[in-house]
């Protein structure tokens, strides 16, 4: 099948509830406002603040092309292989989503990556966006967290109508979840074939479709969520793109919430409602 050819298979399957794809994902992320966001093993206290520790992702396969690299507001996975993360985690906090710090717009190496990586004119008039995993629209609590988010290595390349419409709903929900129920964590990356498209000289690998893993303490009980978007020009209801935890995890191979005990990871990761997230 040609490449174009694969892309309009994984939008079909998506209307029809199945996505084909690989990539890799994985951590969560906690922090107060105004201070640096730490890694956290999720579930350290189920009744409410998990205690502080780090926890690295987990891989049902062991990656190739890996670099954990954490940076003040964010952690990413860097795939040298394709110039993209493999994923990025963060923590969203109700105060984070009120800050005043104006979008920084310069797109740079991150300074932090062994080897191969993107440049700003690899996306020049490749038609696609420069789309960021965290979003500036979550770093505004603080000028290093806006200036670091637009490292390359937090960034991949996504369909214009993608970034500003679907995509930017869901990154405008996620501040909203945070602002209501305190904090949300989220892992997010793209989905890559095993031959993808590539743009600019340095051959960024094009996704094929991007995830988003939340995960929200709802007043003391544990919810999760997944969101599953391709990479194209489609324009659908938020709730079409929702599916379990245990379907993403099919998708990219990661086990993202391994930290909990069995029976709270089981149950959050199993089935999603979208009434506790306000879904229609």
């Amino acid at each position: 099948m040609s490449k174009n050819g694969m892309k309009k298979t994984v939008v079909a399957a998506l209307l029809v509830g199945a996505v084909v794809a690989v990539a890799a994902a994985g951590l969560i992320m906690k922090a107060s406002s105004g201070s640096p966001k730490k890694a956290v093993k999720v579930g350290a206290d189920l009744s409410g603040e998990p205690s502080v520790a780090y926890e690295v992702p987990r891989y049902d396969v062991p990656r190739r092309h890996s670099q954990q690299i954490e940076h003040y507001a964010y952690t990413v996975d860097y795939n040298e292989e394709w110039r993209l993360p493999n994923w990025v985690a963060y923590s969203l906090t109700a105060g984070h989503t009120k800050g005043s710090v104006e979008r920084y717009d310069k797109f740079v190496p991150d300074p932090e990556v062994r080897g191969a990586t993107a440049q700003f004119w690899d996306y020049r008039n490749s038609g696609y966006d420069r789309g960021h995993m965290a979003p500036a629209g979550d770093m505004k609590w603080d000028r290093r967290a806006m200036e670091e988010c637009f490292y390359l290595s937090n960034i991949c390349p996504q369909d214009h109508t993608m970034n500003e419409g679907d995509w930017n709903t869901l990154e405008n929900r996620v501040r909203g979840w945070a602002n209501f129920f305190g904090e949300v964590f989220v892992v997010c990356g793209p989905l890559v074939s095993e031959n993808p498209d590539v743009i600019g000289k340095n051959c960024i690998a094009v996704p094929d479709s991007f995830y988003k893993v939340l995960l929200c303490n709802m007043r003391g009980e544990w919810n999760a969520i997944g969101f599953v978007m391709p990479n194209a020009a489609v324009q659908m209801p938020l709730s079409r793109y929702c599916r379990t935890v245990d379907y993403v995890e099919g998708l990219t191979g990661m086990d993202f919430f391994h930290a909990f005990p069995d029976d709270v990871e089981d149950r959050v990761e199993a089935s999603f409602s979208k009434e506790n997230w306000r879904i229609r």
